[in-house]
């Protein structure tokens, strides 16, 4: 059985340039939305003409509300809204029995010289690192899919963020929706171009899999976090110590972590 699940993210979309085209409360969310839309129905169909069984989608942009259902070409995929915790037992929906994760609209680390709206997750976040490595969220979710034993085997971003991708795991299925030119500027495609390609590489994902390299941390990881100065770097030290965290999964350190957050998050 073919069985992919695709995480969303939409600073990595084609044609978004700005936070006020990816966040809720901006001015242009009304138009990245669209061009998100375009790009998650490109990878769905492009998956489904692979010969995808089943197909999962977890929306993990701000509050997880981004995907518009009355906009979806496939009526038979599951989908994950709100942005429902992960913990120890639920990773987003992932478990052993998927073919592969694919991420959709990502983009690269906090740090990354001069990139299109990079980030790590949060404003607080200045670096993540995993047993020593440093990521930022593709990363993450390929490390939490490796201690599942499943590839990152595609993914679409902006042109650092698919280098990013390639240098972590190899031969990874990439398709750069624009090409970055600096923190707020980007050389964008028409979405008819976008759609084919995202189209085009689901495809051969669903047929062929995917040559990427299984993110294995073992059974002994720490995560370290590098916060910059702000309030909720003093109250997560005030509460939790030094931002470390060690377990026996990727899972298990991003599950603590991510309740930490939560708890410093209602207490600011």
């Amino acid at each position: 059985m073919k069985k992919f699940l695709i995480r969303c993210d939409m600073e990595g979309v084609s044609g978004i340039v700005s936070y006020d085209q990816a966040y809720p409360s901006g001015a242009e969310y009304t138009d990245g939305k669209k061009w998100f839309m375009s790009d998650l129905n490109a990878m769905i169909n492009g998956l489904r003409a692979g010969g995808a069984d089943e197909i999962h989608v977890y929306d993990e942009h701000f509050y997880g509300r981004n995907i518009d259902i009355s906009l979806l070409d496939d009526k038979d995929v599951f989908l994950y809204l709100g942005k429902p915790r992960y913990t120890e037992e639920w990773a987003g929906g992932l478990d052993e029995s998927f073919s592969g994760l694919l991420l959709l609209g990502f983009h690269s680390k906090r740090g990354t010289y001069d990139a299109l709206l990079n980030h790590s997750y949060e404003p607080d976040i200045k670096d993540i690192r995993i047993n020593g490595i440093s990521v930022g969220e593709i990363g993450v979710e390929a490390a939490i899919a490796g201690g599942l034993g499943v590839k990152l085997v595609m993914l679409t971003a902006d042109s650092e963020g698919c280098r990013e991708a390639r240098e972590l795991l190899g031969d990874v299925r990439a398709v750069s929706v624009k090409e970055s030119c600096s923190e707020t500027g980007a050389v964008c495609y028409p979405l008819k171009h976008t759609y084919d390609a995202i189209y085009e590489a689901a495809k051969k994902t669903a047929e062929e899999g995917a040559d990427s390299r299984l993110f294995d941390c073992g059974d002994d990881v720490t995560f370290e976090f590098t916060f910059f100065d702000t309030p909720y770097a003093s109250l997560y030290r005030e509460k939790f110590g030094e931002p470390v965290i060690k377990g026996k999964s990727p899972l298990e350190c991003w599950a603590e972590y991510w309740k930490n957050k939560l708890e410093v998050q209602k207490a600011l």
